[in-house]
């Protein structure tokens, strides 16, 4: 195991604290739209450079994908990617007009701020941690994984990738979020995790 793999107390407890986060922002979700949001069971991995890139690039399917960098003693990437289908379902969950590419993106903003809010907030504040968020910036996959494998092959030898899928009851829509920690992260996310234990 390398030394930058959380072991089983640690994974297990991170993926609680994940699952409350994802709650969170499933139920703030829920209440925005007013239907019922399905969560995935979350879902952790350490990979490298070379397999984030390829991960990102499977999902390529003209999806949108929101970024926002999120600091603190734990720092990292926070991801949403949308999938294509189930706009017009949103549209109208959300009272826009179904041709309004501003309006479109003013709703995935406020989808993905929702999320990255509602879950990544929840999981560093269980953890004591107070973050500070970039501005969300809008990608498409093929520009992200263009923009962060030259930062990543600098500055990360490893990620830790958590993963959460939210979809809606009797719609096409589905978004994925993904927090990615890079190696100092790991190492600082495991000394909080054994922290958080320490404390129960």
């Amino acid at each position: 195991m390398s030394d930058k793999d959380l072991n089983e107390i640690q994974r297990d407890a991170l993926q609680e604290i994940v699952n409350i986060g994802m709650g969170r922002a499933g139920a703030a979700l829920a209440q925005l739209l007013g239907t019922f949001v399905t969560l995935s069971v979350p879902s952790s991995k350490l990979i490298s450079v070379s397999e984030l890139a390829q991960y990102l690039s499977e999902q390529n399917d003209g999806s949108t994908v929101v970024r926002q960098a999120f600091q603190s003693n734990i720092s990292g990437e926070a991801i949403v990617i949308f999938g294509q289908d189930g706009y017009r379902e949103l549209h109208e969950l959300m009272g826009y007009e179904h041709d309004a590419e501003k309006m479109e993106l003013e709703m995935l903003s406020d989808i993905a701020s929702l999320l990255v809010g509602g879950c990544v907030q929840s999981v560093f504040e269980q953890l004591g941690c107070t973050l500070s968020f970039t501005a969300p910036t809008f990608l498409g996959l093929n520009t992200l994984v263009d923009t962060l494998q030259p930062t990543l092959q600098i500055r990360w030898e490893k990620a830790l990738l958590l993963r959460v899928h939210f979809t809606l009851e009797h719609s096409g829509f589905v978004a994925q979020l993904v927090m990615l920690l890079p190696d100092d992260a790991i190492q600082s996310m495991k000394l909080a995790l054994d922290e958080f234990l320490s404390s129960l």
